[in-house]
């Protein structure tokens, strides 16, 4: 099997399931890498410091606060409001798959993008955002296994994007799993100029 089957961090089928409510679903392709900062306007390191969910047009919303730690390319705030769907209220649970979901204290690579809301949303949801590990006492690196998806890319992206770069029509996932915070610095930086050039 090709690498990017066990690498790939993100979803199959993304599915909304309501507690006493009603379901809704929706198919979402695999994020190629330069597709992925394209929408970005901010990629960064950020804390999660608290969270807090509630009801908006009958379905439940969570906001996450996040403190930014290190930006590595684009512009955010030092404090976010992180804005998805899905979460818990009283007795009532709403869990939307392939939506980003965070664990308090927890560090992330996350790749944002401001909404109407006046917060953020993580850039194609769960796979614009990428779990911390400490690899060392002064490193901290993305899990060199992430979840798989079944879904390619569309082609019609890959085609549009193949001849920038190597990793620029790669799956996002298989492109940052296993670097560390220096080596995604790099990459972002280097595909930040490409995606957001005058005019694109």
């Amino acid at each position: 099997m090709r690498a990017r089957d066990g690498l790939l961090f993100a979803l199959t089928m993304t599915a909304a399931t309501f507690v006493g409510r009603d379901s809704r679903a929706s198919v979402s392709f695999t994020v190629v890498f330069d597709a992925l900062l394209e929408e970005s306007t901010a990629a960064a390191v950020a804390t999660v410091m608290d969270e807090h969910s509630g009801w908006e047009d009958g379905r439940i919303v969570t906001y996450t606060h996040a403190r930014i730690d290190d930006v590595l390319a684009g512009g955010v705030g030092r404090d976010v409001w992180i804005r998805a769907l899905g979460g818990e209220v009283d007795d009532i649970g709403q869990q939307v798959e392939g939506e980003a979901t965070f664990v308090m204290g927890h560090r992330y690579m996350v790749f944002l993008k401001p909404n109407a809301q006046n917060t953020m949303s993580v850039v194609a949801r769960a796979q614009g955002e990428f779990p911390l590990v400490a690899a060392d006492a002064k490193t901290l690196r993305v899990p060199s296994t992430l979840r798989a998806v079944a879904l390619p890319p569309r082609a019609d992206v890959v085609l549009r994007l193949q001849s920038r770069a190597p990793e620029a029509a790669q799956p996002a996932g298989a492109v940052l799993a296993g670097k560390s915070v220096e080596e995604m610095r790099t990459l972002v930086l280097g595909a930040w100029s490409r995606t957001h050039a005058s005019g694109r």
